[in-house]
C-alpha cells in the first residue's frame, strides 16, 4: 500500500533489498519535495501496491513518458529511498525497480510546510484528473447507451459521521483493515503491469474546536 497519508513518527528505512522493512518513513523535506511530479507518484503508486519489480519501459508506459526520462524519475526516488535497484529478472539488459518497503508514510513533524503543502497538491491534482476523466468516460457510455453496472463504485462519495474519539481510532483503523485485506488477496497475476487497477483516495478529517471557540 502506497500510505500516502501524512503520519505522525516513523522509523529509519533499510535500503537492503533483502530486509526490505515494513514501513519506509520519510522526514526530510527535500525527499517530500521530490513527489511533487505526477509520473513520481504513479511510480510509487505502482511499487508499493504491487510489492513486485517493474522497469523503467513498464513504468513509463503508465505515464506517458520515455524509458529515458522515466529512468531520470527512478534515480531521484531512489536518491531519497523511495526504491531500489532489483535483482534482474529475465531480459537482463534492462535493471528493474522495486519499492523500498511495504508501506510509505510522511512524517508531519518536519518544518516545512511548502514540501507538504507541494506533495498534497500533486496528490489531489492526479486524483482529479482521474475523476475528470472518469466522468468524461461514463458521458461517453451514457450516449452510447451503454447501461451503467448497478454495483459501480461511485466516483466519489464524501459526508459526515458522528464519532467519539474512540471510534474515530477504530473507523481509521478498520477502512485501512480492508484496503490491506483486499491487497494480500492479489495474486501474482493480478499484480501484472497489464492487471486492471482501481484508485482510491481516503482522507479522515476530524473536527477541531478553535481555540476561540473553546474559551468562550
Amino acid at each position: 500500500m502506497t500510505r500516502n497519508t501524512i503520519e505522525e513518527q516513523g522509523g529509519a528505512a533499510s535500503r537492503d533489498e533483502a530486509e526490505i522493512p515494513q514501513v519506509v518513513s520519510i522526514t526530510d523535506p527535500q525527499a517530500i519535495r521530490a513527489l511533487a511530479h505526477d509520473a513520481r507518484l504513479i511510480v510509487l503508486d505502482e511499487l508499493f501496491a504491487s510489492q513486485t519489480t517493474r522497469t523503467a519501459t513498464e513504468l513509463a508506459s503508465l505515464c506517458a513518458l520515455t524509458p529515458s526520462a522515466m529512468s531520470y524519475h527512478l534515480r531521484a526516488l531512489e536518491k531519497y529511498g523511495y526504491v531500489i535497484r532489483a535483482a534482474s529478472e529475465g531480459d537482463a539488459r534492462e535493471r528493474r525497480w522495486r519499492a523500498a518497503g511495504e508501506r510509505l508514510e510522511l512524517n508531519t513533524q518536519i518544518d516545512s510546510a511548502n514540501a507538504k503543502t507541494a506533495y498534497l497538491n500533486v496528490q489531489l491534482n492526479a486524483f482529479r484528473t482521474r475523476l475528470n476523466a472518469e466522468v468524461q468516460r461514463r458521458e461517453a457510455e451514457a450516449k452510447t447507451g451503454i447501461a451503467p453496472d448497478p454495483d459501480r463504485p461511485p466516483m466519489l462519495t464524501s459526508g459526515l459521521v458522528f464519532l467519539s474519539e474512540a471510534k474515530q481510532r477504530e473507523f481509521n483503523r478498520r477502512m485501512l483493515d480492508l484496503v490491506y485485506e483486499y491487497e494480500a488477496q492479489a495474486t501474482a497475476e493480478e499484480r501484472s503491469i497489464d492487471s486492471r487497477r482501481m484508485f482510491y483516495l481516503i482522507s479522515l478529517l476530524p473536527e477541531y474546536q478553535s481555540m476561540g471557540e473553546a474559551s468562550s
